[in-house]
């Protein structure tokens, strides 16, 4: 299987304080078995502007909320939220309904890593201090291991068109910043953290199916 998909997310946990909902886009290939076990490997590229941790650049700010460039103009910035989560996941589809024994509820779970930033964009590049060899000193990199869980409906259409799925995943991420300095905390950034995503996941599945024989044999 080949699979494309699109998250909607809450952050949860130590998530909360930092970020606000994203969306998450997926791609898989994995293999289905005749027991309708499911094993696959997943990324999913995190991007959002729900960004709460203005503190990073409070520091930049003037009484009415804007930076000031090198030029002495306001200048515009957006922070977003960045990362990816790499997982081995293994299910398997249990058949209550469906067109065919390849369809039905889908269970599956995994593990792997996740990581993330605060990207910093600048209009023009006219700020030195977010020129971008000091970004790494605002950006909260943060990595860690994640576990996985998913619930849904998986089907396969009878003539191999229609294909898809749709379920609740839950994300917990164990993590750990990685940075020995950041600018406004004024020393490094090395906290552990529970950072929790809860979403609703729907995927697109292009199959590969295995073709019967056509060779024919004689006694």
């Amino acid at each position: 299987m080949v699979k494309f998909s699109l998250a909607v997310q809450s952050p949860k946990g130590d998530f909360k304080e930092d970020f606000g909902l994203n969306t998450n886009i997926g791609f898989l290939i994995g293999l289905k078995n005749k027991k309708n076990q499911t094993f696959e490997l997943n990324y999913n590229f995190i991007h959002s502007q729900n960004v709460k941790t203005n503190s990073v650049i409070n520091h930049l700010t003037n009484s009415q909320g804007w930076i000031i460039n090198q030029n002495g103009e306001e200048n515009l910035i957006v922070l977003y939220h960045r990362g990816g989560l790499i997982s081995f996941d293994f299910g398997k589809i249990y058949n209550q309904f469906g067109p065919n024994v390849n369809s039905g509820i889908f269970f599956k779970g995994g593990v792997g890593t996740m990581y993330y930033k605060i990207r910093i964009e600048n209009q023009d590049n006219l700020i030195p201090q977010l020129s971008k060899e000091y970004l790494k000193y605002y950006d909260r990199l943060t990595v860690g291991f994640l576990l996985k869980q998913y619930v849904g409906y998986h089907h396969m259409s009878n003539n191999r068109l229609v294909n898809f799925n749709i379920g609740i995943e839950l994300i917990e991420g164990f993590n750990k910043g990685l940075r020995d300095y950041q600018i406004d905390l004024m020393g490094p950034y090395t906290e552990n953290r529970l950072d929790i995503y809860l979403g609703l996941r729907a995927g697109w599945i292009f199959p590969v199916l295995r073709k019967e024989p056509k060779e024919f044999y004689y006694n």
